[in-house]
């Protein structure tokens, strides 16, 4: 078989799998939960397996056939994946589940099983020539992480999957070397590609019966209107009479409620979209009676900007409650696309007023884009209830409520402008607080020593709104917002002359812990965030998780209550991780030890071996963390996690592919040194050129990010490829190991990086990525020695 059909197979065969992987992510958030999606980071660890598969088979089966059991794996894990549930919320208490969640990881890591053993098997042919195939290998998957994925948009996630399918097949048909069995697998790749286009009805995904898309379709009337693929995101909309979302309305509200659907993103919701004209007597009523509704009486005729403002509701309530001008930031196109097209008259053309207008930004770079002022910038509560119990989000970054964010809104004030922000309440008492922790250490970055003064709180049943003034509150606006509260049975909870007498009238709690806590983080906010049993930390830029809540300390109180409650994960879905983590373990050690079990060597040959060990893991865990790291830095400057993602794998991946490449013209030693002192640099300057470049356009800000990380990228490619080279001239049979190795550490490292991200930030995990490739520097110089395990064959 020629170099170039094999380089060309196996760049196929990466973007298949990378596409897999991406379509997973997709797949596994949609179908279950946000934090189920990073099972799929850690499947690298079976990519690794394919090469201790070589060890133990050194005559692989031919190319081709590895290639198309890649495409039949991937029907196969779809297929796993849609006809046998997994239920997450029943783990703790029906063993089964246990079984199910082994299997779903088991078929879904098959087809990157098949594809780490086609690439082990070129590295192994190519000989001295092994970065070549390396380099196919990285620019093939940086193709893949762009095309691939695309079809997403077009086709859904069941269409992308028959579309990586078909990658697959290309890859055989590449691999092969007869031309009437190259134009057979040719002919079923244009199949399953022409099927991609139209996916059967049978593959329609099947979503978790706990997702709130499941619950609200069991509605005798509901009508499922539209479901709509982006990268980003699934969008559904549902109508029924059963649908009433009115987060914080007063229990002094009558009934007369206007009709609503609802919007579901990735299954989550509801986003109401309501049925209703602002200049109507009902919208007059329905926003006296909500909590934003303060901000209007306080700052009347007010020019607003409202942030993750959900399906627009309250820029309804907003202009229903006097505001003169509406600015808009949607986070999710899809969500503007949905509003100004199919709902545009259900929402009586609310996106085409010459009062509202519509940037096109995220909340974030919304917050840093342009100089025009305002009197009040509102967050929405566009995010559903989630029970802090389950922790299914605590995954999720958002970098609108951040210190940093806040900061950014407090300057988008006029003089006297007000900053709304309206969170969930709920058991135990997190989510509001770490709102309230986050805007005091905001108003102090921005000089105002007594945020007390300039700061209101209150409750309703089931949420709590805060509004932060740059200037000291009046006497004017606290009658004001007394009388409000009267009239809608609101509570307070901090007020700068707040009577005891006035506290826990109206929506009773047997105890007002939102009080005496609000109170506590005022006054002495690092020794409450200290105690608390939960973390209250306000999030950053560089650790952006504000629905991670998790601290060791529960963990006790976790497991104590495992099978008693219908949530098992207890404080945070970073349980999950740590599940996640064990099974890499258990998957990896037989990996990274094989050699030593399989060809005893002598004690003098052991420190060899764990040299190479070493350098293998050291570069595989150190690439993940550095790659993660970067991804979370970059979904700030991008905008949105899927256009950053797709930049920073393509980027990172293609620039790699060139190091491999160039790989022999450049000392290893010399090469990893630079690498130590770009990553370094990288880590001090990532955050400061990421901030100054978020006002620009699209593609200066796409130039940027490729600018910062493709440095990084080029070193990252020489040292695995440079090893290899210097295995191939003493221990060609120690190639396939070197890539279980460097697999396996991937693996495990993919899922330990994404633990540092939550708790300790990018900065932390990039600078442990810098140390883990300064101890491949340290043992690089190990490589060449004598040999110690056979050469690898191929069929």
């Amino acid at each position: 078989m020629s170099g170039l059909r094999t380089n060309l197979g196996l760049g196929l065969l990466s973007a298949a799998a990378i596409g897999f992987e991406i379509s997973l992510t997709r797949l596994f958030a949609v179908q279950q939960f946000y934090h189920f999606a990073f099972m799929a980071v850690s499947l690298g660890v079976m990519a690794g397996a394919g090469g201790g598969l070589l060890l133990l088979r050194p005559r692989h089966p031919p190319l081709w056939v590895l290639a198309c059991a890649f495409s039949a794996s991937v029907g196969l894990a779809y297929l796993t994946i849609e006809t046998l549930p997994f239920d997450s919320y029943s783990i703790a208490w029906d063993a089964r589940q246990v079984g199910v969640l082994f299997l779903y990881f088991v078929m879904a890591g098959l087809p990157f099983l098949m594809a780490g053993w086609s690439i082990a098997a070129c590295l192994v042919q190519a000989g001295t020539h092994a970065h070549r195939p390396f380099a196919a290998n990285l620019v093939g998957s940086a193709i893949g992480c762009l095309s691939l994925p695309a079809l997403l948009s077009v086709v859904g996630a069941e269409g992308s999957v028959l579309g990586e399918v078909a990658f697959g097949l290309l890859a055989a048909a590449a691999f092969s070397s007869r031309r009437p069995l190259r134009a057979a697998l040719a002919v079923a790749a244009l199949a399953a590609g022409s099927l991609a286009l139209r996916p059967p009805a049978w593959m329609a995904l099947t979503l978790s019966p706990y997702k709130p898309l499941s619950a609200a379709l069991q509605a005798a009337d509901a009508r499922h209107t539209l479901t709509r693929w982006t990268v980003q995101s699934r969008a559904d909309v549902v109508e029924s009479r059963s649908l009433h979302t009115f987060p914080g309305l007063s229990l002094k509200a009558g009934s007369d409620l206007p009709e609503e659907a609802a919007l579901f993103l990735d299954g989550e919701g509801p986003l109401p979209i309501v049925r209703i004209q602002t200049e109507s007597a009902q919208a007059e009523r329905l926003a006296a009676n909500m909590p934003t509704s303060l901000a209007f009486h306080l700052r009347p005729a007010a020019r607003v900007l409202v942030l993750l403002p959900g399906a627009g509701f309250d820029a309804q309530l907003a202009l229903a409650s006097g505001a003169s001008d509406v600015t808009l930031a949607f986070d999710d196109p899809i969500v503007h696309d949905i509003l100004a097209g199919p709902y545009a008259d259900f929402t009586a053309g609310l996106l085409s007023r010459p009062d509202v207008h519509v940037l096109d930004q995220p909340a974030r770079r919304a917050l840093r884009s342009g100089d025009q002022q305002f009197d009040v910038v509102l967050y929405a509560l566009s995010d559903p209830f989630r029970p802090i119990t389950s922790g299914a989000f605590s995954l999720t970054e958002s970098y609108a409520l951040t210190v940093e964010a806040f900061r950014d809104a407090i300057g988008r004030l006029d003089e006297d402008g007000l900053l709304v922000v309206t969170r969930w309440l709920g058991t135990p008492p997190v989510e509001a607080p770490r709102a309230w922790a986050t805007l005091v250490a905001a108003m102090r970055q921005e000089g105002i020593e007594n945020p007390g003064a300039h700061l209101v709180a209150f409750r309703s049943m089931r949420t709590a709104t805060l509004i932060a003034s740059r200037t000291r509150l009046t006497q004017a606006d606290l009658a004001a917002t007394r009388d409000f509260m009267h009239a809608n049975a609101f509570d307070p909870i901090s007020l700068p002359d707040l009577r005891s007498d006035e506290l826990n009238r109206h929506n009773v709690l047997q105890q007002d812990i939102y009080y005496s806590l609000f109170l506590s983080l005022l006054r002495d906010p690092s020794e409450t965030i200290a105690r608390s049993t939960f973390d209250l930390r306000p999030p950053t830029d560089d650790r952006p998780f504000f629905f991670h809540f998790f601290r060791w300390q529960q963990t006790p109180d976790i497991l104590s209550t495992l099978g008693q409650t219908w949530q098992p994960f207890g404080g945070s879905g970073y349980l999950v991780l740590l599940a996640l983590l064990i099974v890499m373990l258990v998957l990896a050690i037989p990996l990274a030890v094989a050699p030593a079990l399989l060809h005893r060597s002598r004690a003098s040959r052991a420190a060899h071996l764990r040299a190479r060990m070493t350098y293998f893991a050291c570069l595989g865990a150190g690439y993940l963390f550095v790659e993660l790291a970067l991804l979370q830095r970059m979904t700030l400057l991008l905008d949105r996690p899927a256009i950053a993602l797709a930049t920073v794998l393509f980027a990172l991946l293609a620039a790699s592919g060139l190091g491999s490449l160039l790989s022999p013209r450049l000392e290893l030693r010399t090469a990893l040194t630079a690498l130590c002192v770009v990553l370094g640099i990288g880590v001090m300057i990532l955050p400061t050129a990421i901030v100054r470049g978020l006002p620009w356009g699209l593609v200066p800000r796409l130039g940027l990010a490729t600018l910062l990380i493709a440095p990084s990228g080029l070193l990252m490619g020489v040292p695995f490829a440079a090893g290899l080279r210097r295995l191939e001239r003493t221990s060609p049979g120690a190639i396939p190991w070197a890539w279980a190795v460097n697999g396996a550490a991937g693996g495990v490292g993919g899922v330990l990086a994404t633990m540092l991200l939550v708790s300790y930030g990018a900065t932390v995990t990039m600078l442990l990525g810098v140390l883990l490739y300064v101890g491949a520097l340290l043992t690089s110089s190990r490589l060449a020695t004598e040999p110690w395990l056979p050469a690898a064959t191929s069929s």
